[in-house]
């Protein structure tokens, strides 16, 4: 058996694809570039892909997409509303979230990742911020508390700069969810729940994990936990 942990990545159904006459499921190269500079093997999961597959799995990253379905958390779709491809997404991403809670699978949720967790747990999205431009396609700093799992990867530091890219942000948080990061203008940057080894942030940490030590972090953190998790298994 190899050394290196297999790390679940769930893919987005996609309705076009260059190269492919019909639809087909997609991972951003820069996550699974991500996860193999970690230490870890990226398995690509289709959303189509039987339940068997998470058996062989050690560790999840959920990487972001578009919206999650406003339905979900009780809205009707804000004019900006982006949604997948597949309409079945939302459930083929929840998969890998219930994998997570109830295998005690260590995961890492990015972006839509953290907002589908959110939604699962109860809480709600607020659709369309003031100001998004703050945070589409920007750096900034976020605020880490002290108490949190997040903070110890960080080796204590208290703010860290991440890349973000979204135009939601979380509104009511769900159940058992604590939020440990937020931005200078309040936004929700991440959440975990001490119950599991599950860190959500809103911010993309793959966007520079080639140059930057902190987003870099977050992927070796994950890949470790998934070797441990398997050694223990």
């Amino acid at each position: 058996m190899s050394e290196k942990p297999l790390i679940g990545v769930p893919a987005m159904s996609s309705a076009q694809v260059k190269g492919l006459r019909k639809s087909g499921s997609t991972v951003s190269d820069t996550v699974v570039k991500a996860i193999t500079a970690a230490g870890g093997i990226p398995v690509l999961i289709s959303p189509f892909a039987p339940d068997e597959i998470w058996d062989s799995v050690a560790g999840i990253v959920l990487p972001g997409g578009n919206d999650v379905t406003p339905s979900r958390y009780g809205q009707d779709p804000h004019p900006t509303y982006g949604p997948t491809d597949f309409e079945g997404q939302d459930e083929a991403d929840l998969r890998a979230i219930s994998v997570a809670e109830e295998r005690r699978i260590p995961a890492l949720l990015i972006c839509r990742g953290m907002q589908l967790w959110n939604v699962h747990r109860g809480g709600d999205m607020i659709q369309d911020i003031e100001n998004a431009k703050d945070h589409v396609g920007t750096e900034h700093d976020v605020a880490i508390a002290s108490d949190s799992l997040l903070h110890s990867l960080f080796d204590g530091a208290d703010t860290v700069n991440v890349s973000s890219y979204h135009h939601q942000a979380l509104g009511r948080i769900g159940d058992g969810l604590r939020v440990v990061a937020h931005g200078s203008d309040g936004t929700v940057e991440a959440i975990e729940d001490p119950e599991f080894e599950i860190v959500a942030v809103q911010w993309h940490p793959e966007d520079r994990f080639e140059r930057i030590a902190s987003d870099a972090r977050l992927f070796e953190w994950v890949v470790a936990a998934a070797k441990s998790h398997r050694t223990t298994a």
